[in-house]
């Protein structure tokens, strides 16, 4: 008789974002989540989400993402929305 032995390997990652003061990115008031939290440009958005850029924008447009926009007209978008977006796009552990 055969004994079969099974081994498991877990894997767990950590994920460390550093942002930049710039005016592309600074903290502000987000009146969706009615609190303080980054704003970041839309490229900023794209690299951290690793999405498009045309999906980023198609995810502001659809409401999905919260966003404000500067006097000059540049858009910022409210990184707590786009990490909370990311994370109901993973899959449920069980």
């Amino acid at each position: 008789m055969r004994i079969k032995r099974r081994t498991e390997i877990t894997v767990e990652t950590e994920e460390v974002w550093i942002i930049k003061r710039s005016r592309q990115a600074a903290p502000a008031w987000c009146s969706q989540c009615a609190a303080t939290t980054w704003m970041i440009a839309p490229k900023q958005a794209s690299l951290v989400s690793e999405q498009s850029l045309s999906a980023i924008r198609r995810q502001v447009t659809e409401g999905q993402l919260h966003f404000t926009e500067t006097e000059e007209g540049q858009l910022l978008i409210c990184l707590n929305s786009l990490l909370k977006e990311e994370s109901s796009c993973l899959p449920n552990e069980s």
